[in-house]
């Protein structure tokens, strides 16, 4: 009997979209993992296909925890809201408790003047169902990735989302953390986006 260990990936495809504080609580947008791009795992390369953590999010029988470093042994620091499962990633959002750890946390993404934060990255534990294999012909880890064999994960289940500061995908950082609603409306990308933002500040003000 084969048993299915869960397995933890870094990605800087990952972006904290937002920490808006809604009574007393903090919620943190994300993205979890994005949707094909590769990371390189040592001895292959590997990514998520669209869609292959739908069921697993669906099924969830409450909300997934948010943990900082993949640390089981700590309480969580959050949990997950809501889910959005697009064509490019999976984002959520994670309503964090109200501890120091948690909070602390929170201002650690923010970017500085620099674009930079100590926690600008999110990473993501699960567990293979299907995967698509393909093995490289002259497979050889030490020649580069050209050399290593690739895996497409169809299928996984979601098991935890943790803060982390050290990613494999470095072309997308944390882009923004807002301490209030107000500042919302600098962010300069248009009218439906705001709309959309004020729509979520609004359900998760209704989230007892």
């Amino acid at each position: 009997m084969t048993t299915t260990q869960a397995e933890s990936r870094l990605y800087a495809g990952i972006e904290l979209r937002a920490v808006e504080k809604v009574n007393g609580h903090s919620f943190l947008h994300g993205r979890a993992v994005p949707y094909g791009e590769q990371a390189d795992i040592g001895w292959f390369l590997e990514d998520h296909a669209p869609g292959s953590l739908a069921k697993s999010i669906k099924e969830a029988a409450r909300g997934l925890p948010l943990l900082m470093f993949h640390n089981a042994s700590t309480f969580p620091i959050g949990v997950s809201d809501k889910w959005e499962d697009g064509t490019e990633g999976l984002d959520g959002f994670w309503k964090l408790d109200n501890s120091a750890e948690a909070q602390r946390a929170a201002e650690l993404a923010k970017p500085d003047e620099d674009g930079k934060s100590p926690l600008g990255y999110m990473s993501i534990r699960f567990q293979p169902i299907r995967s698509d294999w393909e093995y490289a012909n002259d497979f050889n880890p030490n020649l580069g990735p050209s050399h290593k064999d690739k895996v497409t994960r169809v299928e996984s289940r979601l098991v935890e989302v943790s803060l982390v500061s050290t990613p494999a995908f470095k072309s997308a950082t944390v882009t923004w953390v807002r301490s209030n609603e107000r500042a919302l409306h600098r962010d300069a990308t248009g009218g439906k986006k705001l709309e959309a933002w004020q729509k979520v500040l609004d359900e998760l003000r209704d989230t007892p």
